[in-house]
């Protein structure tokens, strides 16, 4: 793939870069950009599967588990 200079510039920043491949509209961003958003997506599922998981007959455990954290 054959970036423009401002759109290797603008990656380089941390800029998300709209390119095309075939049909479908793509965004572009840094791999350490990436990982970071992966990891905070990660974070947030696992967060709310374990609020969900929590009994709400003991509201004593929401403390509980954000004490812990």
């Amino acid at each position: 793939m054959k970036l423009s200079k401002e759109q290797s510039e603008a990656v380089s920043r941390g800029e998300k870069v709209s390119i095309k491949v075939g049909d479908v509209d793509c965004i572009l961003i840094r791999e350490d950009l990436f990982e970071k958003i992966q990891h905070i997506r990660e974070t947030e599922e696992t967060y709310s599967a374990v609020i969900e998981s929590l009994d709400d007959e003991n509201p004593e455990q929401y403390l509980e588990y954000l004490n812990e954290k």
